[in-house]
C-alpha cells in the first residue's frame, strides 16, 4: 500500500512560489490538452494570483506565482489555487 508523506506547509504572506505538478500517472498531454491547462492557469491570473511564468510540459507543469489576498486576514493557499486550476482544466 502506498501512502503520501505530509510535507511541511511553508506558505508566507505575500510570498512568491515556484510550483511543479505532474499529470496523472505521468500521462503525456496532447498539444490541445496542454493549451487547456495553460488557459486554466491564465483564467485565474489577476483574480486569485499574479502569474509570472507558466511552462506546460507534456507530463508536468511549472508555475511561478504570487497569491492575492482572499480576505482581510488571509491569502489564497497554494492548495486551493492548485485545486482551482486542476478543477477548471478538468471541466
Amino acid at each position: 500500500m502506498a501512502f503520501k508523506k505530509q510535507l511541511p506547509q511553508l506558505e508566507v504572506p505575500n510570498g512568491t512560489y515556484f510550483i511543479t505538478f505532474v499529470t496523472w500517472e505521468r500521462l503525456e498531454l496532447t498539444p490541445e490538452a496542454r493549451k487547456v491547462v495553460l488557459d486554466s492557469t491564465l483564467y485565474f491570473h489577476n483574480q486569485r494570483y499574479q502569474l509570472f511564468a507558466a511552462v506546460i510540459m507534456p507530463d508536468h507543469v511549472h508555475l511561478l506565482l504570487q497569491p492575492f489576498r482572499q480576505s482581510e486576514s488571509e491569502y489564497w493557499s497554494i492548495g486551493s489555487l492548485l485545486h482551482s486550476i486542476k478543477g477548471f482544466s478538468s471541466k
